[in-house]
């Protein structure tokens, strides 16, 4: 695994280059900070489980107090913090697909680089996707079929999603005020550009806010499990 997570850094190097010199896109980037590279603290690929796909790992704005909280951003999700938000939210999700966060998850995100401003609606990550998505789906075309794969937030779903609804709860059977129909979905390998069985779960901002999400997420993790026996 450290091998695997080596040569995704070479590439980082590579991409970041690249970037540098692209006229459209470089003015997009805050060069500033490290590109962020995969976490995973599996021993070796064939003990990794679950992969946990993020958009991108920007939390600035213009308060100096997030610029300080982004350089202590330094791994994907920010999942080397054991008091973060986002570890805890991993945590639980594991928890309840029965998989170890520290032995047997790796987590990357589709944007690897900081932007100046969040990317979300703005239209910088249908800008920027086109030059990340080769190197996602190469980096995770190492896992084998065998391995669960979830996504978080809405707008990936729109940079991954080639077929079938971009929108998270259509996967969790949402049909109004606050209720699930149980007839939980995944989208398939021939729907994404991944090619892989994705599952998509809302983001833990989404999460901690909206009553649907945190009423139905050990439901549909319970799908997923069932889904994949």
């Amino acid at each position: 695994m450290k091998n695997h997570i080596l040569q995704i850094e070479r590439k980082l190097r590579t991409i970041k280059k690249v970037l540098l010199k692209d006229s459209a896109l470089q003015n997009d980037i805050d060069f500033s900070f490290d590109f962020i590279p995969p976490f995973s603290k599996a021993d070796s690929i064939s003990n990794v489980k679950l992969v946990i796909i993020g958009q991108d790992p920007t939390i600035q704005d213009k308060k100096e107090s997030t610029k300080k909280r982004q350089k202590e951003i330094t791994i994907t999700l920010d999942l080397n913090n054991e008091n973060g938000n986002l570890r805890r939210y991993c945590k639980l999700i594991c928890e309840n697909l029965g998989i170890n966060l520290d032995k047997e998850v790796y987590a990357t995100n589709l944007c690897k680089c900081v932007f100046k401003e969040k990317p979300a609606y703005n239209g910088v990550l249908d800008k920027h996707s086109k030059q990340w998505i080769p190197l996602l789906k190469n980096e995770l075309s190492i896992f084998s079929e065998k391995v669960i794969f979830i996504t978080l937030g809405e707008p990936l779903l729109s940079q991954l999603m080639h077929t079938n609804s971009k929108k998270v709860n259509y996967y969790w059977d949402y049909i109004g005020k606050t209720k699930s129909g149980g007839n939980f979905k995944c989208n398939e390998p021939f729907e994404n550009y991944l090619k892989k069985r994705i599952y998509p779960i809302a983001h833990q901002p989404t999460w901690s806010l909206q009553k649907f999400y945190k009423t139905y997420l050990k439901e549909y993790l319970e799908f997923v499990k069932r889904n994949e026996k």
